[in-house]
């Protein structure tokens, strides 16, 4: 179906965003990590990803309502300091609206410009926190995890259930028709198609670091080591659409999009080094 590849422009729109801001993050002092080429900040990631994701799943079950409006306060102080460095102290007031948006009418548009910030931002700021080979690891060891989790032990869908359910800006929905209503996940499937926020940020944090950390000719405003880094995430995005399609259930993005950026950026060394 032609709305998925409404994603392609989804994803790349937010490492635009993200290699837009990440000037700006730097001088703001903004880094997660203070060694960026410390390798053992890629396991750190991956541990808050696995306790964040237990979490959700064991609150969800037991504490639906308490657990939505723990994400609510989180989304709200992650989009103030997304947004600080451009609208200092109206960085609140922005993110407190969305809140309310998303409170009041969670419709898909409001939920995808909310995710679109988010997953901008964050990208962003772990770009400039790590330099290339540690989220080279990380991206591995991600993709890894997706696989298991989509295919093996299915949790990863759980997750993706009860974030519909809850209508949490942590899914990106492009809908069949303007008419669509979202209300759970095996409900919206053949109305709507779905990417979550970590396929757009997971790979191309890497798009982002080696943008900052790279020695590298420009072509425009990106250098060259991060359009191929980019266009390898692209060509990965693609051949994930044509699995989706040609083949029935859930499928993990980040095997196909983490390969895609690391062949990218290994395309670009191989070449250009």
């Amino acid at each position: 179906m032609r709305a998925r590849y409404l994603l392609v422009a989804v994803y790349v729109l937010t490492v635009l965003i993200a290699l837009a801001a990440s000037p700006d993050y730097s001088k703001a002092g903004m880094q997660a990590f203070s060694d960026p080429e410390d390798v053992m900040n890629s396991f750190y990631y991956f541990a808050v990803i696995l306790a964040f994701t237990a979490f959700i799943l064991i609150m969800a079950r037991f504490m639906q309502n308490l657990i939505q409006w723990l994400m609510y306060i989180l989304i709200f102080i992650s989009m103030y300091y997304v947004l600080y460095p451009f609208l200092s102290i109206l960085s609140a007031v922005v993110s407190f609206l969305l809140i309310i948006l998303l409170i009041k009418r969670a419709n898909w548009l409001i939920i995808d410009i909310t995710a679109l910030l988010l997953a901008a931002g964050v990208t962003s700021i772990f770009g400039i926190s790590l330099t290339p080979f540690p989220v080279i690891v990380l991206l591995i060891i991600l993709a890894i995890y997706d696989f298991i989790s989509v295919y093996k032990t299915g949790h990863m869908v759980d997750l993706a259930d009860s974030i519909t359910r809850m209508k949490l800006p942590l899914l990106f929905i492009i809908p069949f028709s303007r008419d669509f209503r979202l209300k759970n996940l095996e409900d919206a499937r053949e109305k709507a198609v779905f990417m979550g926020v970590g396929d757009a940020v997971i790979p191309n944090i890497l798009v982002v670091s080696v943008q900052v950390f790279t020695d590298s000719s420009y072509l425009f405003f990106i250098k060259l080591s991060a359009l191929f880094t980019l266009i390898g995430g692209i060509i990965g995005l693609f051949l994930l659409i044509y699995t989706v399609e040609t083949k029935e259930g859930a499928h993990p993005g980040l095997p196909f999009l983490n390969s895609g950026v690391i062949a990218g950026y290994l395309a670009y060394l191989f070449l250009y080094s």
